[in-house]
C-alpha cells in the first residue's frame, strides 16, 4: 500500500486513497493533524504495547460518554483517543530507572515519546521533566554541527514511525510506498547544501521506519495536483502555499488535459520559495506586539536601551544559536545586572521568560493570537504563566504593522514566480495554514484584485496532492 505524507513544520498529516478518493487518517484525538512536536522525558521508558481488549474497552467507555455529550467521532477517531489514554496511563504507572542528561540520552532510552498536542501539553505542565523539540523540519537545512545533525535525525526517525504506525493500526493495512512533500527551500542559509542535507535525513528516517520505496514532491505541485481533481478545464494557476516554516510559489499547468501524463514536468513552468513562514510570522508578532510589554525599548540608568537583540533571540524559537545565546549563562548574568540598574518593571518579565524556559509557550502565545484574531478583534491575550493577571491586547492592525515586511516578501515570491513562467495565471490558489488569518487574505486580495482567488483546504490540500501522485507512481 502507498500514502502521501505532509512532514510539516507546523502540523503532520498522512493519506491514503479510500473509495478512489484521498482520505486524511485520523493521528490524534479524532484530528488529521498532528502537530510537529514531541515531548521526550528525561525518564526512561519502555515501549508500550497495548491490549486489543484494552483499547476495545476503552473505546466503548468513549462511545458511551460521546453519546450522552452528544458528540460524533468516528471509531477511527475514538481509537486514537483510546490509545493516546492508554499509553498515557502506562508511562504513569511504570517505575522509572534512570534519569538521561542529555537528549541523546533520552532518545536512546525513551521508546515510547508523546507526539502532537499532548506534547505541548506536557512541556506546559512541565518543562524540567523532559526536552521539547517543535517544528523539528525548520531546523533540517540549517548549519548544525554533526552532533545536532544525529538527535534531528533520530526526531525526524521517531515523528515518522509514529505517523506510519498509527496510520496502520487504523486502517490494518502494511504502507510500503510513501510520497512526502519538501518545500522548494527548506528553512536555513546553506542553499541547496541545506535542502541536499534535510532530504538526506527524511530520506534516511524514511527508510529506517519502514518504507521500502520514497519519493518526494514539492509541496506547492501537491496542491496543484489536489485543486486540479475539481477542474473541468485546463488552467495555469499559480500556487501559493503558506506553510509554517516555508511559503513556496508555483505556476503550474493543470487541467483535463494533464492529469493523465506521467511526466508533469514539462507543465511546471516555475519555481519560488523562501524560508519564511507561519512560525516567522508568529516570531514577528511576538517581538513587536508581546515583547514590549517585556521591557523591550526599556531604558537602563546609564541612558542606553536594554540591547534588542536580547528580545529577539527569546522569540525566535526556530533558531538554534539564538536560543543557545539566549539560554546561555552569560545571557542570563547580562540580563540580571540589566534588571539591577532600571526602574522600569517590564524587564523582570523577560527575566521570568528564561528563568522559566517559557519562550516556546510565548510562542504558542503568539500563534494562538494569530489563530484568535481570525475571528475577533481585538483580543486580549492571557501570559498568566509570567505573572498573574497578566493580559496583553492585541488588534488585528497590530498583526499586520508587525508582519509587513514578511507579506513584502511573500509578493516578491508570487511576482517573480510570474515573471519567470513568462504569463499571467488564470487563478491564484492558496493553501496552507498561515493563509487562515483575514489578514493574509485580505493582503492577497489586494495584490491580485483582478485574478480568481481559491482559498483551498488549509491543512489538507498539499496531502491529498501528495496521496494523489502517490497513487500515480505506486498505484498501477
Amino acid at each position: 500500500m502507498f500514502a502521501g505524507l505532509d512532514f510539516g513544520t507546523s502540523n503532520c498529516s498522512i493519506g491514503i486513497i479510500q473509495h478512489g478518493q484521498p482520505t486524511l487518517v485520523p493521528l490524534e484525538d479524532g484530528k488529521t493533524r498532528l502537530p510537529s512536536c514531541l515531548f521526550i522525558e528525561k525518564e526512561s521508558s519502555e515501549s508500550v504495547i497495548l491490549a486489543e481488549a484494552e483499547i476495545a474497552a476503552r473505546m466503548l467507555i468513549l462511545k458511551t460518554r460521546q453519546t450522552a455529550t452528544g458528540h460524533a467521532l468516528s471509531d477511527e477517531g475514538l481509537m486514537t483517543i483510546a490509545r493516546k489514554q492508554l499509553r498515557k496511563e502506562y508511562r504513569e504507572n511504570t517505575a522509572h530507572s534512570k534519569r538521561a542528561q542529555s537528549i541523546v540520552e533520552a532518545l536512546r532510552a525513551n521508546s515510547d515519546v508523546i507526539f502532537g498536542e499532548e506534547a505541548e501539553l506536557s512541556h506546559v505542565a512541565e518543562p524540567e521533566n523532559g526536552f521539547y523539540i517543535k517544528s523539528p523540519k525548520s531546523f533540517l537545512g540549517a548549519d548544525i554541527t554533526a552532533a545536532q545533525k544525529v538527535v534531528f535525525a533520530g526526531i525526524v526517525e521517531k515523528m515518522l514511525a509514529f505517523i506510519k504506525q498509527e496510520a496502520q493500526y487504523l486502517k490494518q493495512i502494511e504502507i510500503e510506498q510513501v510520497v512526502i512533500g519538501r518545500p522548494v527551500n527548506f528553512h536555513g542559509l546553506l542553499g541547496r547544501d541545506g535542502n541536499k542535507q534535510a532530504l538526506d535525513i527524511i530520506g534516511t528516517a524514511a527508510l529506517k521506519v519502514g518504507y521500502k520505496q520514497v519519493e518526494f514532491l514539492m509541496e506547492p505541485v501537491a496542491a496543484a495536483y489536489d485543486y486540479e481533481r475539481q477542474l473541468t478545464e485546463d488552467k495555469l494557476v499559480l500556487i501559493l502555499d503558506l506553510g509554517g516554516g516555508t511559503t513556496d510559489c508555483s505556476m503550474i499547468q493543470i487541467g483535463p488535459s494533464f492529469v493523465n501524463q506521467q511526466d508533469r514536468q514539462s507543465g511546471i513552468l516555475s519555481h519560488t520559495g523562501q524560508r519564511i513562514g507561519g512560525i516567522d510570522l508568529d516570531n514577528k508578532l511576538a517581538l513587536m506586539a508581546l515583547m514590549p510589554h517585556f521591557g523591550k525599548n526599556a531604558m537602563l540608568s546609564n541612558g542606553l536601551p536594554v540591547p534588542n537583540n536580547l528580545f529577539r533571540q527569546a522569540v525566535s524559537v526556530n533558531d538554534v544559536s539564538a536560543q543557545q545565546e539566549f539560554n546561555a549563562r552569560r545571557t542570563g548574568k547580562e540580563l540580571d545586572d540589566y534588571c539591577k540598574i532600571t526602574t522600569d518593571p517590564r524587564l523582570s518579565r523577560l527575566k521570568a521568560l528564561r528563568d522559566g524556559k517559557f519562550g516556546l509557550r510565548v510562542s504558542r502565545s503568539a500563534e494562538q493570537a494569530k489563530i484568535l484574531l481570525s475571528e475577533q478583534t481585538p483580543i486580549a491575550l492571557p501570559l498568566h504563566y509570567i505573572e498573574p493577571d497578566f493580559d496583553i491586547r492585541i488588534s488585528r492592525e497590530q498583526l499586520s504593522d508587525a508582519i509587513a515586511d514578511e507579506l513584502r516578501k511573500f509578493e516578491v515570491l508570487m511576482t517573480e514566480a510570474i515573471k519567470q513562467a513568462g504569463a499571467l495565471p488564470d487563478a491564484l490558489y492558496v493553501t496552507g495554514g498561515t493563509a487562515m488569518s483575514p489578514v493574509i487574505q485580505q493582503w492577497i486580495h489586494r495584490v491580485f484584485p483582478d485574478i480568481q482567488i481559491i482559498i483551498g483546504d488549509h491543512f489538507g490540500s498539499v496531502t491529498s496532492g501528495l496521496t494523489t501522485h502517490a497513487q500515480r507512481l505506486f498505484g498501477r
